[in-house]
């Protein structure tokens, strides 16, 4: 199968995702390691909140931002696993988040609007990567 050539908004939204989901590993890795100072810095309502977090959850962010970060580099290979990956990713923000929504006090506009935007970046990468597969950029 012959592949054709990507247009340039493609490289630069593929780029994007890519430096996106980085910031999530990165986020990823400070995980499991902050401290107890790091985490009574925050206020009483996001102490209660990280304390309370199921082990799911940790695994859900593992998912998403793993999959998530390879999608992105099959994205920009140009391989069609791409769309697969970013599936696992949405599934593993499902994971990440879906305690949250069992007690609505858990919802602030603040982690809503971000899981929001989380959610968003995912439902592009995988537009962009079945674009790709449909415009037979990928292989």
């Amino acid at each position: 199968m012959l592949m054709s050539r990507p247009l340039g908004w493609f490289w630069l939204l593929a780029i994007a995702l890519l430096a996106w989901n980085i910031i999530g590993l990165v986020a990823l890795l400070f995980d499991p390691v902050i401290g107890l100072g790091d985490v009574s810095k925050l206020d009483l309502a996001q102490q209660v909140l990280y304390a309370s977090r199921p082990a799911i959850a940790f695994y859900g962010f593992v998912l998403a931002a793993v999959a998530g970060t390879a999608g992105a580099i099959a994205l920009l290979l140009r391989r069609s696993v791409a769309v697969w990956l970013f599936i696992a990713s949405a599934i593993g923000l499902v994971l990440q988040n879906a305690w949250l929504f069992a007690d609505p006090a858990n919802l602030t506009v603040e982690v809503l609007g971000f899981q929001l935007l989380v959610a968003g970046s995912i439902a592009l990468a995988i537009w962009l990567a079945l674009t790709a597969k449909k415009r037979r950029w990928s292989l």
